[in-house]
């Protein structure tokens, strides 16, 4: 069964990052657009084999892409960072 997972990406000064909220420890940078985008489904593909090699579940059913931002709204506040999007308060 093929699931699809939401993929948070940011770019920072000198390189882009992502990151899977559902498959946690899944992390992934790179130095291009392109290239993270090709590492996040590669990255995702082994977090998902590693899972199923160790026994452990994988999320049956992901968040979707308005869970994700929210979390990741959500996290930015916890750590005092203001969405790029909203004006700090």
């Amino acid at each position: 069964m093929k699931r699809e997972f939401a993929v948070v990406y940011a770019k920072g000064p000198r390189n882009y990052s992502a990151y899977a909220p559902d498959l946690p420890g899944c992390v992934i940078t790179a130095s291009t657009w392109a290239e993270v985008q090709k590492v996040a489904r590669e990255a995702i593909e082994f977090h998902i084999q590693g899972l199923l090699e160790n026994g452990d579940p994988v999320p049956e059913n992901p968040m979707s892409l308005r869970e994700a931002m929210l979390n990741h709204t959500r996290l930015l506040e916890e750590c005092g960072t203001p969405h790029p999007s909203r004006p700090p308060r």
